[in-house]
């Protein structure tokens, strides 16, 4: 039997359900279904913040969805992602060969079949037909009817070629899973085959580094087997059905097997066994007894929740994934889808609105522009009747203006004005005429004594134009008399005798005959 020296590599184990921290950052709810039995770890950020077993077995995908409820309520997970760990029935491991290719990640390629020059180097007329042959192995290796779910290690070279161990597991199944995840309202971001695992602790045993080990882990009704070297290069992984307690004989038969076809497919021999699981230290001596290899129990501390444990620290870019690429960012497309359709929807309402805003706008703009043009035409009409007024009114100034311009002063009436002054009481006018002549305006003026009831004076009505002449001559108009003014209207002639002579002769007739006959009338120009 092997002999254990301690190791720091060796991870250390918390109790169930204590705030164990992890080597990562994840957050998800690791859950193992391996042979109906359930068990799940909820991590946050690296920290186990629950644990929980389920009390029932679970045979079937349908109505997983329950069983993860109470993983949930159980645990006070309250994150969206989850992994699992599978071991179920129908879950199947086959070796494939592959034309050489250069080693990368070649879980990418296969997934992304269409990126096949960046994993595998294979020249581009090769391409179609590689991807062709791989997908026909595959689904030609499947013991189950339907579609199958597969990923893949990559495993040591088998002579020339490249070595390729494919898990399969029917699509239906894994579909389900998908579903009842869905339905708790999480996501199914990785189902991880128990097999992949186990093989993480191959780093943990102690053995060279160029050495195989095979290691044997008992998960209660079945035994998953791994053949790898402590560097992580895997030469085969294969799930046996039974355990110790059930029937150890045959498992040490099959590992006696799986320990020859190592040898004789790859060439190298299987240096130590290490046993994995409760009690497992009881079964060291038989098997070794048995297989003749230096056998003995696993470094690495068991305990009821190692396989969601363990699941955790695996790297997701590193681990076989029988979800595929297109399923893991199927949510991811299909929020993307729901955020274009409603930015779709968004951009269509606001088109919408910006073409009805924009006919209204339009609609306020042609009443607008009808009712500028009816206001428009209005103000036309009133400006050509503002313009007609206008005319007549500038006709009405021009006229104005020239009747102004050629008005005559107001002398007549000003003249008028003044006699009432100038004429003596003993006179009585009667002929007024001043008109304008040659730049000059010219008097008029006739007139008789005043009437009474005595007999006229010929004295008093001498005096009387002499003194009316005097007022006009010397008064505002400045009156200048014609020379030989008539005074005897029944003479007339001009050239009259002087004024005395003819008062001489006017006394020689009667008294009735001087009332008739004595009248005055004169004539000048005003200056």
């Amino acid at each position: 039997m092997l002999k254990i020296a301690s190791s720091s590599k060796i991870p250390q184990t918390a109790m169930p359900g204590g705030q164990e921290r992890l080597s990562t950052q994840q957050t998800t709810l690791s859950v193992s279904w391996i042979d109906g039995a359930v068990k799940a770890l909820a991590v946050h950020k690296g920290a186990v913040e629950g644990a929980w077993e389920s009390p029932d077995h679970v045979t079937d995908a349908a109505g997983f969805a329950s069983v993860l409820r109470q993983a949930i309520a159980q645990t006070g997970y309250k994150g969206t992602n989850v992994s699992i760990a599978l071991g179920h029935p129908r879950l199947g491991q086959q070796l494939l060969t592959v034309p050489p290719t250069t080693r990368t990640n070649l879980m990418r390629f296969i997934e992304r079949q269409i990126q096949l020059i960046m994993y595998l180097g294979v020249p581009p007329d090769l391409q179609p037909a590689l991807i062709r042959c791989i997908q026909r192995q595959v689904q030609s290796l499947k013991s189950f009817d339907g579609e199958a779910a597969w990923c893949f290690e990559y495993t040591a070279p088998v002579e020339e070629t490249n070595g390729l161990l494919v898990h399969l597991f029917p699509r239906q199944i894994l579909n389900t899973l998908a579903e009842e995840c869905n339905k708790a309202d999480l996501r199914l971001s990785a189902v991880v085959p128990i097999t992949a695992v186990l093989q993480s602790q191959c780093q943990h045993l102690p053995i060279k580094q160029d050495e195989v080990a095979m290691l044997v882990g008992d998960t209660g009704r079945s035994s998953a087997v791994v053949v790898s070297r402590a560097d992580g290069q895997l030469y085969l992984s294969r799930v046996l059905t039974g355990s110790w307690a059930e029937n150890a004989e045959n498992l040490i038969v099959d590992l006696q097997r799986t320990a020859v076809f190592v040898k004789e497919e790859y060439g190298v021999n299987v240096s130590s066994v290490w046993l994995f699981g409760p009690d497992a230290q009881k079964h060291v001596p038989e098997v070794q007894a048995e297989t003749g290899i230096p056998t003995g129990e696993s470094p690495v501390p068991w305990d009821a929740f190692y396989w969601p444990r363990a699941l955790c620290l695996l790297v997701p870019a590193m681990m076989p994934n029988l979800v595929s690429r297109e399923q893991l960012h199927a949510p991811g497309e299909k929020l993307w889808l729901k955020f274009a359709a409603a930015g779709g929807m968004v951009l269509v309402l606001l088109c919408l609105g910006t073409t009805a805003y924009l006919e209204w706008m339009l609609r306020a703009e042609r009443a607008g522009l009808k009712a500028l043009q009816n206001k428009i035409a209005q103000a036309e009409k009133q400006k050509a009747e503002a313009q007609r007024y206008n005319e007549e009114l500038e006709t009405k100034r021009e006229i104005v203006k020239l009747v102004d311009e050629h008005r005559l002063p107001p002398v007549p009436g000003w003249f008028m004005g003044y006699l009432s002054e100038a004429v003596p009481q003993d006179l009585l006018l009667t002929s007024l005429r001043v008109y304008r002549e040659s730049e000059q305006w010219h008097l008029k003026v006739a007139g008789v004594p005043q009437p009474s009831t005595n007999a006229p004076s010929i004295t008093v009505f001498t005096n009387a134009v002499e003194q009316f002449k005097r007022r006009l001559a010397t008064g505002p108009f400045h009156v200048a008399f014609v020379a030989g003014t008539k005074k005897d209207a029944s003479s007339g002639k001009a050239g009259a005798p002087a004024l005395p002579s003819w008062v001489t002769e006017l006394g020689k007739v009667s008294p009735e005959k001087v009332q008739r006959e004595l009248q005055f009338e004169l004539e000048g120009v005003m200056e």
